[in-house]
């Protein structure tokens, strides 16, 4: 992979600048539990690249029960990462002015997995079958699947993270993520599972999303750059020396091993997760208005947004565009 400085002499500038005044405390909501995924965020927090331009950021980790966009929308957190950009678009819906400005991932690894063999090829033919979802998917991918492969809320079972109620269940659906569960399940069993990838069946929505209120976009535009800028030199730096952003994901989640994070690494890179087309013109974190609108369609028309939205309040390329 080709890791290249795109970030212009004027971020440059204002990365390294020391600090004039003190750092503004902020908090970051993840989407999960601190995992190689979020290497980045990681990579520029150990680095001290938010301290370095006025953050004294608090990365507060997400998890299988916690609702981002409820701690968002009523202040608790500052920012959030959003596991998909249909997020942005539903708490705009709700009346909370929000936006995504910068997209860490430009494919989704989400993915339904079943065990191997029990007859399950297709994503229809897990309609009617009972399917562990986190409750925050409940809004996000959910609502898709329900649309495009007839599934019903009757399906739903709780999610926990944990892959022992999945692994004692030869029938097991569950969702997780390309770049982990199927690791975790070929070091436990020796045997990979079946994985649908949601992107290639149509979900092609941003991921790692993050999010912040118009409100602090309008009244503190230099820490939302500081915090675009910080973090897409973190990803950077990640792909080609990940020990500083390991050992805090390690710290702050043991559950991580250096073989998972070095599988999630490599997962990211040969699946086009984080780089792309894209990424090659915009560097890491990049969005473009035709791939908003794109994703904005589809949902509208499938009747998951209504059509009256204004689908460009849910996100500004104010901060990835910056020069």
């Amino acid at each position: 992979m080709s890791i290249r400085r795109w970030w212009p002499v004027a971020v440059a500038t204002l990365l390294t600048a020391a600090n004039a005044h003190a750092a503004e405390k902020l908090t970051f909501l993840t989407s999960w539990k601190a995992q190689a995924e979020h290497g980045g965020y990681y990579q520029a927090l150990a680095k001290g690249y938010y301290q370095a331009c006025g953050i004294d950021l608090n990365i507060r980790q997400g998890g299988p029960a916690i609702d981002g966009k409820q701690l968002f929308v009523a202040g608790a957190v500052d920012m959030m990462m959003a596991s998909f950009s249909d997020t942005a678009f539903q708490v705009n819906e709700a009346g909370f002015a929000a936006k995504a400005v910068m997209s860490s991932f430009q494919k989704s690894p989400q993915i339904l997995m079943t065990h191997a063999g029990n007859g399950i090829e297709k994503m229809e033919e897990m309609r009617g079958k009972p399917v562990m979802v986190s409750a925050s998917s409940r809004t996000s991918f959910w609502p898709f699947l329900r649309n495009k492969f007839g599934f019903t809320d009757a399906q739903l079972r709780a999610y926990t993270g944990q892959l022992a109620p999945w692994l004692l269940d030869p029938t097991g659906i569950q969702q997780g993520l390309l770049t982990n569960e199927p690791y975790r399940v070929q070091t436990e069993t020796g045997k990979s599972p079946k994985t649908f990838l949601l992107a290639d069946y149509g979900y092609e929505a941003y991921s790692s999303v993050v999010i912040a209120s118009k409100k602090m976009i309008d009244e503190k535009p230099q820490l939302v750059q500081c915090f675009v800028s910080a973090t897409r030199k973190g990803w950077e730096e990640f792909f080609v020396d990940p020990k500083p952003a390991v050992a805090l994901i390690k710290q702050n989640n043991p559950e991580n091993t250096d073989d998972l994070i070095a599988y999630a690494i490599r997962t990211m890179k040969s699946a086009g997760i984080v780089e792309s087309a894209d990424t090659a013109k915009g560097g890491i974190g990049t969005m473009t208005d035709a791939r908003w609108k794109s994703h904005f369609d589809m949902l509208a028309s499938a009747g998951l947004i209504s059509k009256t939205l204004d689908y460009k309040s849910a996100y500004t390329l104010q901060f990835v565009n910056a020069k």
